[in-house]
């Protein structure tokens, strides 16, 4: 077949349909099989996985057969015929067999690519499947893998061949990924194969989310509802009327919150479609630094909206670097400080009211403030009279500052001068809260806080000033009661002293127009502050009253107001009253430039 010619069977109408579940389907195998490689190279006897892996490679042949295509039956081919070999056990697997079939999978993985964008399967194949015969022959010739002439020679080869391929894999032309893969996210499981394939169907993105619009006019409807029983009740009390208004309410509250629950889980996917990409990343890096680390993945099967789940993987994958390279120490570093020298990294994700809370915890040295807090002095990032007034937190905070690195060269992994700020950066996007919390000697952890959907939002009704305004609560904190004298003036900005650090404190006229609009209300000896945070950042909104917590659906200002600075778009309340959401990672960047 002419590589530059595109595979007729790609390209017929008739087999269009085929074609789309033929790659995403595969991309499923591939997804488990990256996480699947790596378990057997530390469970080599566990036969079960072995098979598991054998009918993995199987199935894309077959199917890449039937299509028509040539090249990707090849490679799985002789993937499998290795495979095929261990599952008979002519010979035991070993570090120099595994990198001959991850460089199989890897090429798998490229030529699939080339053929969901450009129709062919113009991709060279020519390192893979002569490493691969190599293995095979000399197998076959009664050598085991230690005996194999030269194949030691080719371990750096097939890592650096691995990478280019994966990094042409993730180049930015990458099309968007077909919206039904995002919906079909069940990972395959060796005895349930058939049964899932039977109860699950693929719906357009699109559909799901034409139905949450309109789940969230019921939404809507539903607290207007509420709000009418609630008069009405108070206006009709003790009628019969007013008894069966109220539990037919009751009712409509009930199954509108149960077909809102059921609607956003029709969105969710399991974490597990990212973290699985991970034990391959952690396996590189510790090949590159020369340093042993077990990945440990707990709650892969925790469920978040497919809005979030590719956003958040950049920022997951500099923390994992970061937590190899700098948190987990060398192992003779760990072994001459009585540590195991293989180090641990954590990552574990599980649902906290309406959040995900994702943590990535190492056992390496730790992070020391001082010594980031001298960094970023010596790099010009910060002054060393505002530093010398920062909280241990703070100080931790500052490897968020952009140009902040620690690392004492440049390299592949680090000293780069981006990363933190990249992770604030796309976390602050998703409305979402980091922590670090770290003991110099004993480990690092990092705190991802994200809501599990963008589209309705549980918020915070407050009133300051005379107006009505929506705070989001996933960036609400806590809720303090300060008396006067507890207010503080710091270089004519006010805070109070919340535990072990310094909380700023901002009025909602400050937050949204730079300044005070005049009006003034009656000094009070009681104050209620809303501590919100975005990324690393907190601050205290001083307000009137608070009203109460609701679940409210962001709503677009429309063309006429179009986008307005600090507002991330409005709701109707259950009177038809229009309340402005405040946009808090807006209005966070507007005071660090205003600071």
């Amino acid at each position: 077949m002419n590589e530059n010619i595109p595979n007729p069977t790609l390209i017929d109408p008739d087999m269009k349909e085929i074609v789309e579940s033929f790659l995403i389907e595969t991309k499923e195998i591939l997804e488990k099989l990256d996480f699947d490689l790596l378990e057997l190279e530390k469970r080599p006897e566990d036969s079960d996985l072995l098979n598991q892996i054998f009918r993995s490679f199987h199935t894309i042949k077959g199917t890449s057969g039937f299509l028509g295509l040539e090249k990707l039956p090849q490679v799985t081919h002789k993937a499998e015929d290795i495979l095929n070999k261990l599952r008979k056990g002519e010979v035991n697997l070993s570090t120099h067999l595994m990198d001959g079939i991850i460089l199989g999978y890897d090429t798998i993985k490229g030529l699939l690519k080339k053929i969901e964008i450009d129709k062919n399967e113009d991709f060279n194949t020519d390192e893979a499947n002569s490493t691969l015969e190599y293995l095979i022959n000399e197998i076959e010739n009664g050598k085991t893998t230690s005996e194999i002439v030269g194949v030691k020679n080719l371990i750096n080869e097939l890592d650096q061949k691995s990478k280019e391929i994966l990094a042409a894999d993730a180049n930015f032309s990458e099309p968007k990924q077909n919206q039904n893969d995002d919906i079909k996210h069940h990972l395959m499981k060796p005895a349930q194969t058939a049964s899932v394939q039977e109860n699950t169907i693929r719906v357009d993105v699109d559909r799901l989310d034409d139905l949450l619009d309109i789940v969230s006019e019921i939404v809507l409807g539903r607290n207007r509802l509420s709000q009418v029983n609630s008069k009405f009740a108070i206006e009709n009390e003790g009628t019969v009327f007013s008894k069966d208004f109220g539990e037919v309410t009751k009712q409509l509250d009930l199954m509108t919150t149960e077909l809102q629950l059921v609607v956003m889980k029709l969105r969710m996917i399991k974490i597990g479609k990212i973290f699985n990409r991970y034990p391959r990343l952690v396996r590189d890096l510790c090949r590159d630094l020369g340093k042993e680390v077990e990945l440990v993945i707990k709650g892969e099967d925790t469920e978040v909206d497919k809005n979030l789940i590719e956003e958040i993987n950049d920022p997951l994958v500099h923390l994992i670097r970061n937590s190899v390279d700098h948190g987990v120490e060398s192992p003779e570093t760990r072994k001459n400080a009585g540590k195991n020298p293989k180090g641990t990294v954590i990552l574990s994700a599980e649902h906290v009211g309406n959040n995900i809370v994702i943590t990535i915890e190492d056992d390496g040295k730790g992070i020391d403030p001082n010594v980031i807090r001298e960094k970023a002095i010596e790099k010009g990032l910060v002054t060393r009279e505002r530093a010398k007034e920062f909280s241990r937190q703070e100080m931790m905070h500052l490897i968020f500052l952009p140009g902040f690195s620690t690392a004492e060269k440049v390299s592949n992994v680090s000293g780069r001068g981006v990363g933190m700020d990249v992770v604030k950066t796309n976390v602050a996007k998703l409305r979402g809260i980091i922590n670090i919390e770290s003991e110099a000697g004993k480990g690092t952890k990092i705190i991802i806080k994200l809501p599990l959907t963008l589209a309705i939002i549980s918020g915070m009704i407050v009133k300051a000033l005379g107006d009505f305004l929506v705070i989001p609560l996933g960036s609400v904190i806590e809720v303090l009661r300060v008396n006067k004298e507890q207010i503080h003036s710091i270089k004519g900005k006010e805070v109070i002293k919340l535990r072990d650090s310094v909380l700023p404190l901002v009025t909602l006229d400050y937050l949204l127009a730079g300044k005070s609009n005049g009006r003034k209300k009656e000094e009070q000896d009681w104050q209620y502050v809303v501590e919100v945070g975005i990324a690393e950042k907190r601050y205290g909104i001083k307000v009137d009253e608070l009203i109460g917590q609701q679940e409210v659906v962001i709503k677009s200002l429309g063309s006429y107001l179009g986008k307005i600075d600090g507002v991330a778009g409005s709701t109707i309340m259950g009177d038809g009253t229009v309340v402005m959401i405040l946009d808090i990672i807006e209005l966070f960047n507007r005071l660090e430039r205003n600071s």
